[in-house]
């Protein structure tokens, strides 16, 4: 049930992505969402998928001075789902490190105490630019390239390979495995509604 109440709310939150940047950034191709919006808009998709269950469920961001992107915990009476919200304004090495840096403290601070079962969510937005290491990003998330790449080539982007993968990084840095990545483009070009490939919404769900 956990699984599919994620899968189902991930899918959901491209309309809330779409709905907020209409609304509050007008410009959101130059920059790319606040972690903190983004990571509170997509817990509130998870609340609510837990209230069309009838479930009651909170969520709260966690605390700590020296994180700089958000991390926050939704709580129901049999699960927790922590999240971790990060923009990726570069694609550089330093910007991906701290990615995996985030998630490495999310995992420290686990409710150990809770016998509840447990999940990991890390979610990133991207504006592709004409940088290379930007142009790897879908290859270094999905750990290949895209099927619809000849959709990125149409809208200028020429995507690239990327000498390592994010799945790696986590296993090496974070011993998880045998997550589901995913690449979404909740944005849509107002002329016909195709997706707006240079916009992506990167998820990953983990196993605790």
């Amino acid at each position: 049930m956990l699984d599919e109440l994620i899968s189902q709310s991930l899918r959901e939150f491209q309309s809330d992505c779409l709905s907020f940047c209409e609304h509050h950034y007008p410009t959101i191709h130059n920059r790319g969402m606040k972690e903190s919006h983004l990571g509170k808009a997509l817990a509130r998709r998870f609340i609510h998928g837990y209230n069309n269950l009838d479930i009651d469920a909170t969520y709260a961001q966690m605390e700590e001075a020296a994180l700089k992107q958000p991390v926050f915990r939704i709580d129901s009476p049999e699960h927790q789902i922590y999240l971790v919200a990060h923009r990726l304004i570069s694609a550089n090495t330093a910007c991906r490190k701290a990615l995996v840096k985030d998630t490495l403290w999310a995992l420290e601070h686990l409710d150990t105490s809770s016998g509840k079962e447990k999940r990991l969510i890390i979610v990133a937005d991207h504006w592709v630019d004409r940088s290379s290491a930007s142009k790897s990003v879908p290859c270094w998330w999905l750990g290949h390239q895209p099927i619809h790449r000849d959709d990125y080539a149409s809208q200028g982007v020429k995507l690239m390979d990327a000498d390592h993968h994010f799945a790696e990084d986590i296993a090496q840095e974070c011993h998880l495995n045998d997550g589901k990545l995913r690449i979404f483009h909740p944005l849509h070009r107002q002329r016909d509604g195709i997706p707006l490939y240079k916009y992506m919404l990167l998820t990953a769900a983990y196993s605790l």
